[in-house]
This record gives structure tokens, sequence and C-alpha cells, in this order.
């Protein structure tokens, strides 16, 4: 009979995630097809990482909008090399919260990976369709 030390050992556990490889980014958007106009904030790597966080905030003229469902403002990614929130503009401009007239729209962030905070970074809408 084997001994029991013969058997499957657990592999060792993954390395720390490190944050050498990740950038934040913050991109607005506002294309020709309208309704596709968006805020982007968010990690991207170049390798997986356990772990990805990312916090963000939306406002409106200088205001913090409540982006429905609530707690969106915070995401984690696991096992991925990229984290984003999307903030779609045209819908929250024209139905969830609308609001007539020219406004601009802000979102600021930053991400989390390995405990190295990365950010902040804000990006703004520049279309006067908004």
């Amino acid at each position: 009979m084997p001994a029991l030390s013969a058997g499957k050992r657990k592999p060792p556990p993954p390395p720390p995630d490190s944050a050498d490889d990740c950038t934040f980014v913050a991109d607005a958007s506002a294309p020709d097809y309208f309704v596709l106009s968006s805020i982007n904030i968010g990690v991207l790597c170049a390798t997986q990482k356990q772990s990805i966080s990312v916090s963000g905030e939306l406002t409106r003229d200088g205001v913090v909008l409540v982006v429905l469902p609530l707690g969106s403002g915070t995401r984690t990614c696991t096992n991925a090399s990229s984290c984003f929130i999307s903030y779609d503009l045209f819908s929250i401009d024209t139905v969830t919260m609308a609001a007539p007239g020219n406004q601009r729209y802000c979102a600021t962030g930053s991400g989390v990976v390995g405990g190295t905070v990365l950010g902040p970074a804000t990006a703004c809408e520049e279309d006067d369709r908004l």
C-alpha cells in the first residue's frame, strides 16, 4: 500500500499580483452613432491577475450622480487582465436622469491591483449633444 505522502500534492498558491504591467484608463467616447456615448474607467493589464478592483464616480455639471444599480461605482474582477466600469451617457442623459440642454459628464476613478493603487484619472465628454 503506497504511503499517503505519495498522493497528489496541492499546487503552490499563485504569486501575489503585481501592478507592474497595468495601467489605469479613463476614456470618454461620443461617436457619430450617438447611442453609444460612454465614459469607461478601469484597469488594463498585460497579464491575468487574481483580482482587479475599480471604483468610479460620475458627475454631471460637477454634481455627483447616483447611478443605478446602486453599488455600480465599484467593481472587482477575478482571474482577468482588465476590469472596467462603463457609464452609458446616452441612457443617463435621455432616460434615467433626463436633463435638457448641454451637460458636461465626467467620471473619475482609480483601481487596485496587488495592493497597488492605480490612478486616479478623470475623463470628460466634450459633445454638445449631451
